[in-house]
């Protein structure tokens, strides 16, 4: 796997990008600018945010470490390259105090969903590896330089040494054993220590025979006095009873002839609600409703205006046609002193001309005006109204109209209201009367005489209990076979826990002596691989790494007779050794197909220049085979490797 690209809104981290390079990548950024947030990004891709983590020792859970700074919801996105193509990691977070919980994995550029990995398999499916195993030996920092043991781990390396089953792990199964042993004995609690207790309890329960006889007698008369009062609350109860049922089916009837009266009070609401409703309906006006109808009585009006002032414009003469008519008469007297044929037909045209021109405009004038009177009495005659000021008259009648239907509208949904109030007491009344009346709760007189006979019975039905009991124990206890019959069997009981306690002890030591035979096995694997990187970083001047069962380590100087714990190791050197060990474990616990990339974060800060030359000639080896991310605060491995084309070199 190789990361070629990540966005975060992780911790200081407000939508930021990295793009990296295959083989190695030293990535340079000053203290609090990052870099670290970017590997616990890293890791919490791949593996999701822990939101089980709790504060310890003052430092605060990734949940709420990594919170974005702005207040935005924590997420991100991861670009890789597998042997199977390139994918695109995303997670988000959709409910608080669960962060990044929401996960897709799709061919990168496409939507296409990458097959076999989910929110909880991807870290594993990528890196080869679980998480445990993952952050102690890929995930490496200058404070978790340290190897530490752990089941997983454990697992990983039994699988290394054997026939590759990862199911179990010695620290698992020791773990497993214990509780075993526990769950027999530990300390005054266990099966073995409480048979001790029940053996002792059987030798005194012979000289509980007497007291319990004593028991029977007094319990005897105590029930019989308890039997007496039953009979007298019983008595009580049922009359309280009988009391109560009365009134249920009295205050039925009652709410049945309300029920009857709202009914017949709501038929007579939706009867004048049809009727004003019809009288709405038949009006001029319909159901357009008061305010479309004044609209429309409006506009109606304004035409009515229009049509008046109409037909008072229209001509009421024949003005417009007298002079042509006179000058054609007075044409036709010239001509009969002056006769000229032209001017005769002249003058005949002229006046027979005006003549025409005088009835074709008074047709005219007699077309409009019929128009217009006939569109005055089509609005006069659609309100049935004889003069325009009765149109007012039909609004007002119409709007009387409109009220009274609103009226009876509000007056029947009145009735319905009364009519469901009144059907919902009825129901009420009439299920205590149905299905009978609840004398267990509440406060009434029958309900309190009802708990009264109950605890009564409970009573009698405990004294009864106690009685047998007592019985019970005299003949269990005046049985001397019954109690040595007892007596042998939670010996023989005890015993046997015990054999299982030697059983489960031997199968402990067996266990353990496996273990120390399986460490024999890996633990010169890894120390051989560490040893041989912790030479190269020391240039040589130790050669030899051993390895104790929790992972803790002792070294060699070349040329000494014995080796020396880590703790006497100066700082320097101390991180040369924890970072041989993890890189030993990478290479052995971390599968070669999947090429996990290692991720280092200030891992060489406590290195001098020599000490940095080595390692970092060391990792650049390592990038030929996996990505290695090395985060810097310090220019030094930049420079280093200042003009290698082979390295990619970023600055934050």
């Amino acid at each position: 796997m190789i990361i070629k690209k990540m966005t975060a809104w992780f911790g200081t981290l407000e939508g930021a990008s990295l793009e990296l390079g295959e083989g190695l990548n030293v990535i340079y950024a000053p203290n609090e600018s990052g870099k670290s947030t970017w590997c616990a990004f890293i890791r919490a891709m791949l593996y999701g945010v822990d939101t089980g983590q709790r504060a310890r020792q003052g430092q605060q859970p990734d949940k709420k470490k990594y919170l974005p700074w702005s207040g935005a919801p924590m997420s991100g996105s991861m670009d890789v390259l597998t042997a199977e193509g390139p994918v695109t990691l995303r997670r988000w977070t959709e409910r608080a105090g669960q962060p990044m919980q929401a996960f897709s994995a799709a061919v990168t550029g496409t939507d296409d969903p990458a097959p076999g990995l989910t929110a909880e398999n991807a870290g594993d499916e990528l890196t080869g590896a679980p998480r445990e195993v993952f952050e102690r030996s890929a995930f490496i920092y200058q404070a978790g330089l340290g190897l530490t043991s752990d089941p997983e781990l454990e697992k990983r390396f039994a699988a290394i040494v054997s026939a590759g089953d990862e199911e179990q792990s010695f620290s698992e199964t020791e773990g497993r054993l214990r509780a075993w042993q526990r769950h027999r004995r530990s300390g005054r609690r266990g099966a073995i220590p409480e048979l001790e207790g029940e053996i002792a309890r059987v030798g005194q329960e012979l000289d509980r025979i007497d007291a319990a006889g004593r028991d029977v007698d007094a319990l005897d008369r105590e029930l019989a006095a308890a039997q007496e009062r039953q009979t007298e609350l019983t008595r009580r109860m049922e009359a309280a009873r009988e009391a109560a049922r009365k009134k249920a089916l009295a205050d039925y009837r009652a709410a049945k002839a309300e029920t009857e009266s709202r009914a017949a009070a709501l038929a007579a609401a939706q009867e004048e609600k049809v009727r004003a409703a019809q009288a709405v309906k038949s009006s001029v006006f319909g159901a357009m409703g008061p305010e479309k109808a004044a609209e429309q009585v409006q506009q109606d009006m304004d035409a009515l205006t229009d049509t008046a002032g109409a037909l008072e414009a229209l001509p009421k003469n024949w003005m417009p046609v007298i002079p042509p008519a006179v000058a054609g008469a007075l044409w036709l007297g010239a001509a009969a002193f002056w006769p000229n044929p032209v001017a005769i037909i002249a003058g005949g045209v002229l006046f027979l001309g005006a003549a025409v021109a005088a009835w074709l405009w008074r047709r005219r004038i007699l077309d409009r005006r019929y128009a217009l009177e006939a569109a005055r009495r089509h609005i006069l005659d659609g309100y049935d109204a004889p003069v325009p000021e009765d149109i007012r008259d039909r609004l007002e009648e119409y709007e009387d109209l409109w009220a009274d239907a609103q009226d009876a509208a509000r007056a029947q949904a009145r009735a319905e209201r009364d009519l469901a109030e009144a059907q919902a007491r009825q129901k009420a009344a009439e299920e205590p009367v149905l299905s009978g009346l609840d004398f267990v709760h509440g406060d009434s007189e029958a309900a309190r005489a009802s708990r009264a006979v109950t605890e009564g019975r409970e009573r009698i039905e405990s004294l009864r209990e106690r009685r047998a009991m007592a019985e019970g124990r005299v003949r269990a206890l005046g049985d001397e076979m019954v109690l040595r019959s007892d007596l042998a069997a939670q010996t023989a009981r005890k015993e046997e826990l015990e054999r299982q306690e030697r059983a489960l002890a031997l199968a402990a030591e067996s266990m353990e002596r496996a273990d120390m035979g399986l460490r024999e096995k890996f633990s010169p694997m890894v120390a051989d691989r560490a040893a041989a990187l912790f030479a190269r970083l020391t240039d040589g001047r130790y050669d030899e790494i051993t390895l104790a069962r929790d992972l803790s380590a002792r070294t060699r100087r070349a040329g000494d007779a014995v080796g020396r714990e880590s703790d006497y190791l100066s700082q320097g050197a101390r991180d040369q050794l924890y970072l041989a060990l993890r890189l030993a474990v990478c290479a052995l616990a971390l599968p070669a197909e999947k090429a996990c990339p290692i991720i280092l974060d200030d891992a060489l800060a406590a290195f001098d220049q020599e000490r940095m030359g080595r390692a970092l000639e060391l990792l650049k080896e390592l990038a030929g085979e996996r990505q290695v991310l090395l985060f810097s605060c310090h220019e030094r491995e930049r420079e280093y490797f200042a003009g290698d084309s082979g390295v990619t070199s970023i600055t934050l």
